[in-house]
């Protein structure tokens, strides 16, 4: 199995006077993504990641920032929309996005693709790999059989049910809740795409069942636990090591921004 996931963090936030005195927003931020494969007989292996540093713009815009000593530098992108919220928004998306990338890579080897979060857009939900969900707070079922979830004893799951027309789903219980936990702890639902057919998206239900409760995540280490798996701690702890210290990011911003004031000040002499 491949477990894929993926970190991002915003290191600055930016703004640019464009040709006709407007102001464009943006945002400097890094993502990252990678992942781990699993199997019982070995130890997990960090298989692939990507990191990538960028400046996205609203607006329409695009500015450049100069690289800076350090090998500090940035891809500058820009999304149409005036929103305050559209770099981050972006900056997401290229998240989710190298996540797929990542994903395709590793079906085509014939891996069991295994993705933090559910089964949606950028990700293409015909794609042969799972959803892992973490968090419940949207009641897909009526409370009559939400009530049996709570029920589950360890490695079991509960039927197959249908979220729209693409995708089957299943809460599965990988660990027993704690003397001071919600009914809920220990649970996690999986989306699985129905392209596959019902037969299939069974298997591959009844599979997981099995198989997830051994990576269930232990709480002397991750206050997720269990529902982060190890295997996704252990990724994230991985990548955000990558990424760097958001002060540093932020730094590197600053100079390169100062940068561009004193080209801007030579120019007008």
């Amino acid at each position: 199995m491949a477990f894929i996931d993926g970190v991002r963090h915003g290191e600055a936030s930016l703004y640019a006077v464009c040709a006709d005195g407007s102001l464009a927003r943006g945002v400097a931020g890094v993502l990252g993504a990678g992942a781990v494969i699993c199997s019982p007989a070995t130890t997990p292996v960090i298989a692939a990641t990507h990191i990538e540093r960028v400046v996205i713009w609203s607006d329409g815009a695009k500015f450049e920032l100069p690289d800076v000593s350090g090998g500090w530098g940035w891809v500058v992108h820009s999304v149409a929309k005036s929103d305050p919220k559209g770099p981050l928004d972006e900056l997401q998306l290229r998240m989710r996005r190298a996540e797929e990338s990542i994903a395709v890579d590793l079906i085509k080897l014939g891996h069991l693709v295994i993705v933090d979060g559910p089964l949606y857009f950028p990700l293409r939900r015909d794609l042969d790999a799972v959803g892992y969900i973490k968090t419940h707070h949207r009641p897909l079922l009526k409370p009559e059989h939400r009530s049996i979830i709570r029920q589950l004893g360890v490695a079991q799951r509960t039927s197959l049910f249908q979220i729209g027309t693409d995708r089957y789903s299943s809460y599965i219980r990988i660990a027993q809740p704690s003397r001071d936990a919600g009914p809920w702890a220990g649970i996690v639902r999986i989306d699985l795409p129905a392209s596959n057919g019902i037969e299939q998206a069974v298997k591959r239900a009844d599979m997981l069942a099995s198989r997830l409760p051994r990576y269930a995540g232990v709480p002397h280490r991750d206050a997720r636990a269990p529902q982060n798996l190890q295997p996704i701690g252990g990724l994230e702890h991985h990548l955000r090591h990558l990424l760097g210290h958001p002060g540093l990011g932020e730094r590197a911003v600053r100079e390169a921004v100062r940068t561009v004031r004193e080209m801007e000040e030579k120019k007008r002499g």
